[in-house]
C-alpha cells in the first residue's frame, strides 16, 4: 500500500512545512465526470464558504467524490486571502476565498483515486493528520467506466478524448467497435438533432472516429454549422439510440435509421437532409 502523502512527496517537498487541507466535493445527483465537466461552477463552489473552513490554510488538495468512499484528485490550490461579505441571497455572511491553481503534480490530476475512508462525512481534513490510501492511478486519457451502449451521453471533448485514447478506454472501444447502431447528435444550442447510423467494419467506434477527426463526419448541415463557427462543435452531444448486431445488413440498418428520422422529424426540423 502507498499513501497519497507518500506519492505526493515523491514529487514535491512543498507540503512538508505547509498547512494543507484535503477537501472532497461530492454531489450525489451527478457522476464525478459530470461534476468535473462543470469545472467553473465547481471552483466557484469551493471558493465560497459559509464558514471559515480554510482558516490558517496554505494549500488545498481537492478531490471529487466517486462511488462509495473513493475520491479523484482534480486540483491543487494556493489559498491567498479571504474576504467576508454579506450575501443577500443567503441572508448571511459568506467567506470568499481567493484560490489559485498550482502547477504541482499535474501528471496526477484526474488520475489518482484514493480511499477517503470512513470519515467521508468530513469533507475537509488536514493533510498531515489523515493518511489516504491510493487505490489506483488511472491511465492517461481515461474517460470513465463504460456503463452500457445506451447509457451514456458524450460531449465533443469527451468524444475526442475517447477516440484519442483507445488503450486507456479498452471497454469502450471493444463494445463500440463490435456493434452497428443508430445514434443521435444533439445540437444543445438549438435543440436540433441529427440521426445517423453505423454499420460495417469497426461499427460505431469507426463511425464516431470520423466525427472526432473532422467534427462533421461528411454531413452537410453539420459541416455548415462548423464552417461558420470553428467552436460550434462544443454544442454537440453524442448518444446511441439503438444497438444492432454486427451481422445485420446495411439495407436493414438504413431502414431502421429512416424510421428514427421519421420519429424525431429530423428531416423536416432537424439536421438530416435525407
Amino acid at each position: 500500500m502507498i499513501t497519497f502523502q507518500e506519492l505526493v512527496e515523491l514529487k514535491t517537498n512543498l507540503f512538508k512545512s505547509s498547512k494543507v487541507k484535503l477537501v472532497r466535493h461530492k454531489d450525489s445527483r451527478k457522476e464525478y465526470k459530470d461534476i468535473l465537466k462543470d469545472r467553473g461552477n465547481l471552483l466557484e463552489y469551493q471558493r465560497i464558504q459559509g464558514k471559515e473552513v480554510f482558516k490558517n490554510t496554505d494549500y488545498l488538495i481537492s478531490f471529487t467524490g466517486m462511488e462509495s468512499t473513493k475520491a479523484l484528485l482534480f486540483g491543487i490550490f494556493k489559498v491567498k486571502d479571504v474576504r467576508v461579505k454579506w450575501s443577500e441571497k443567503e441572508q448571511k455572511e459568506l467567506f470568499y476565498y481567493t484560490l489559485t491553481e498550482e502547477e504541482i503534480c499535474t501528471d496526477l490530476i484526474g488520475r489518482v483515486v484514493i480511499d477517503w475512508g470512513k470519515s467521508s462525512i468530513s469533507w475537509h481534513q488536514w493533510y498531515h493528520k489523515q493518511e489516504k490510501e491510493v487505490l489506483e492511478i488511472l491511465p492517461k486519457g481515461y474517460l470513465g467506466e463504460f456503463k452500457g451502449l445506451t447509457n451514456f451521453i458524450l460531449d465533443y471533448n469527451e468524444l475526442r478524448k475517447l477516440i484519442s485514447n483507445p488503450d486507456a478506454n479498452r471497454d469502450w472501444r471493444s463494445n463500440l467497435s463490435s456493434v452497428n447502431g443508430i445514434y443521435m447528435i444533439l445540437d444543445t444550442k438549438t435543440g436540433n438533432q441529427y440521426i445517423g447510423s453505423a454499420y460495417g467494419k469497426g461499427g460505431i467506434w469507426q463511425r464516431w472516429s470520423d466525427y472526432a477527426s473532422n467534427i462533421h463526419g461528411g454531413n452537410k448541415k453539420l459541416k455548415e454549422l462548423c464552417d461558420n463557427n470553428k467552436n460550434y462543435k462544443q454544442n454537440f452531444q453524442y448518444t446511441i439510440l439503438q444497438s444492432l448486431p454486427s451481422n445485420i445488413s446495411a439495407k436493414e440498418v438504413i431502414k431502421i435509421e429512416n424510421l428514427y428520422k421519421e420519429k424525431f422529424g429530423t428531416k423536416s426540423f432537424g439536421l438530416n437532409e435525407n
